[in-house]
């Protein structure tokens, strides 16, 4: 089963999460997350449980010569994927008359490595952050092309953003960037399958609605002492729709914030809190 190496020395019995054993259903190198969960003590246990297909290439492209012609007021990115999956079709340098909004720091990185330029806009939360966004939900400027909003995203996209922007008064331009499908049962690391069943994960931080559908149809329900931390409220519905118990949910994708949700989900006590954990960004 693959675990993430703690990234320096700690007394475990000092940890907030020592002992305790913590599921993270993906796979990334650096994942800042699980370094900030190993930091507490906790034994990481990671595994890829979907895996990304990409979107039509004529989209994709369609898409980045709208982007690199400056066709938009805004380019609104959800996630350090859809910067993947354009990443091929895109020219840089972006004009700088046109805006990009990004939900999370691991977008915000994602986009400044790929272009060199750092977004106009970063939305902490999750993408239904960005509708209390003043200069996204005021009226949008009188020229069409300045109305125009491109969102490319994953195909399984909540629908509330681009909803949202259309009651603002603007033209959503929405393109499939990507989309996950569950991954292969051989493909899971050997023996979490058992461990699962065998109540040996203490908690799972649920990424997203797409991996929440693939832990259950890959490891089955968990069992009763296993706790569940979504990351937004966006996973955390799609969690209670499947009729998975939520037992807490990280305002916003950070390390800091997914290691206080998943040690409030495991020992509610307000006394943990006394000291905050370090900032960091995912």
């Amino acid at each position: 089963m693959l675990r993430h190496p703690p990234d320096e020395p700690r007394e475990a019995a000092d940890a907030p999460l020592a002992g305790q054993v913590v599921l993270l259903p993906r796979v990334k190198e650096p994942d800042r997350i699980a370094s900030a969960l190993e930091r507490a003590g906790a034994e990481v246990q990671r595994a890829a449980v979907t895996r990304t297909v990409p979107g039509e290439t004529a989209a994709l492209e369609a898409t980045a010569r709208r982007i690199v012609a400056g066709e938009a007021a805004w380019l609104v990115l959800t996630s350090a994927r859809t910067v993947e999956a354009l990443a091929p079709y895109l020219h840089v340098p972006v004009p700088s008359a046109l805006q990009v909004a990004v939900v999370g720091p691991a977008t915000a990185r994602a986009w400044t490595e790929l272009t060199g330029a750092a977004p106009d806009l970063v939305s902490r939360g999750s993408a239904a952050a960005l509708l209390e966004e003043p200069v996204l939900v005021g009226p949008p400027p009188a020229p069409s092309a300045a109305k125009r909003v491109l969102l490319p995203a994953s195909a399984l996209a909540d629908p509330a953003l681009a909803d949202g922007l259309r009651r603002a008064g603007w033209e959503v331009e929405q393109v499939s960037a990507y989309t996950t499908v569950t991954a292969g049962a051989c493909d899971l690391p050997p023996g979490l399958d058992d461990s699962w069943a065998a109540s040996g994960v203490d908690a799972v931080v649920l990424t997203a609605p797409s991996s929440t559908r693939a832990v259950l149809e890959l490891l089955g329900p968990p069992p009763s002492t296993t706790r569940l931390v979504t990351i937004g409220a966006t996973t955390a519905a799609a969690a209670r729709e499947l009729g998975l118990p939520v037992a807490a949910i990280a305002p916003s994708p950070t390390p800091e914030g997914v290691l206080r949700a998943v040690i409030a989900a495991m020992t509610p006590d307000p006394a943990i809190f006394t000291t905050p954990p370090s900032r960091s960004t995912s």
